[in-house]
């Protein structure tokens, strides 16, 4: 495995108690310094923040010398999960290097730095990988965040300069093309769907959020479609449900809205199954109550070109019942030659998934076709005055 490869070579330390007994300071995870991804976080009072979506993130400011994250792994443990099956996350401290590293059953607290200069720093950890046959929704796959640990003194800050908050945000909806399955995935070992293969930090999502400037949530299962359930047995509902949770006893709204209120939306579903009659109209009506009158929609046609007609259909009858929604569009950048799902191509190991250089340029590309909508769109609307 990649994460013991590198805890091998001495580029963690999983710890049972933190910082080796010093004094220290604790941090909560709920600390309102603590910069989370959107849409992805469930908080449970100052006990813990969860995610069960690879590509969530967060981020964060801190003084000292030093930082551990404290994580509690008794939803794995307590379904008896495999130590392979367990979430793969990744951290950084001031930029530099990113240490990969798997939970594990007697996972407690990760030392991300010590032995700093004294002064301001950042911690950015981000959820890479999750076993996309176990339960998301219960949910048992999820990394369950407990606090922080500082030095004696120190205390959390609001992350500045390269990590600071982005002032916008977006919000993204799919299935494992969208949360990076089989990204790094090699030829010669083909498709295995271990964790291993999964790293939905470099998908087509990032290069998307860095041209908007926003903090942003990734929401995917793999194999999930509109209307029917993930890859993880079913536990896991179609995007009609959980658009709208966490899991299955936590909402993702509060009175009724997103919080905060999403600049875009980005829905790619529809490589598994097309939605059915009334889906894409029904939630796109949903998704606009939930956010506001000026948050852009897109929804992305399959980069296969799967679904494309009952998109447009349903895209099409959205805007003939709601034709004062000017902020509703349908992106559609063709067939990619690289995803034909017969078989392995250059990029694409099962000619189905991306890899992470196929994903950048997807990227770039849907980047691309979004400005030139929204420059028509603005254009339309000056002619009409």
């Amino acid at each position: 495995m990649r994460s013991q490869f590198m805890c091998a070579l001495g580029l963690c330390a999983l710890l049972s108690s933190a910082m080796d007994g010093r004094a220290a300071t604790s941090v909560a995870a709920t600390d309102s310094h603590i910069a989370y991804s959107p849409y992805n976080w469930y908080k449970n009072g100052a006990s813990y923040a969860q995610s069960p979506n690879p590509g969530a993130y967060l981020k964060m400011g801190f003084t000292g010398t030093s930082i551990a994250v404290n994580f509690d792994v008794s939803p794995e443990t307590n379904a008896s999960v495999p130590a392979a099956q367990y979430p793969i996350i990744r951290y950084s401290v001031d930029g530099r290097a990113p240490v990969t590293v798997q939970l594990a059953p007697t996972t407690k607290s990760i030392s991300c730095a010590s032995g700093l200069t004294g002064g301001s720093h950042t911690l950015l950890i981000q959820l890479v990988a999750g076993y996309v046959f176990l339960d998301f929704w219960t949910p048992v796959n999820v990394v369950r965040i407990t606090g922080f640990t500082l030095d004696d003194g120190a205390s959390a800050s609001t992350p500045s300069g390269a990590a600071a908050i982005q002032k916008k945000t977006a919000l993204f909806f799919g299935d494992s093309i969208t949360n990076g399955d089989n990204t790094v995935a090699n030829f010669k070992d083909g498709i295995t769907n271990a964790t291993e293969t999964q790293d939905a930090t470099v998908g087509y999502v990032q290069p998307i959020a860095a041209a908007l400037g926003a903090e942003y949530g990734v929401v995917a299962y793999g194999g999930a479609s509109w209307d029917s359930g993930a890859a993880d047995g079913g536990h896991t509902p179609g995007l009609m449900t959980f658009w709208q949770s966490y899991d299955s006893a936590h909402s993702r709204l509060a009175a009724g809205k997103l919080t905060p209120i999403p600049d875009d939306i980005f829905i790619n579903m529809g490589e598994n199954r097309g939605p059915g009659g009334g889906d894409v109209s029904n939630l796109l009506t949903s998704l606009r109550a939930a956010s506001s009158p000026d948050t852009n929609i897109w929804i992305i046609v399959p980069f296969s070109g799967r679904a494309r007609k009952e998109l447009t259909d349903g895209f099409h009858s959205y805007q003939s019942a709601k034709p004062k929604d000017k902020h509703t569009y349908l992106l559609d950048i063709g067939d990619n030659p690289y995803l034909t799902d017969a078989g392995a191509t250059m990029l694409a190991v099962d000619g189905q998934h991306p890899l992470a250089v196929l994903d950048a340029l997807l990227g770039a590309q849907l980047v691309q076709a979004r400005a030139l909508m929204l420059n028509k769109s603005t254009e339309a609307k000056q002619g009409r005055r």
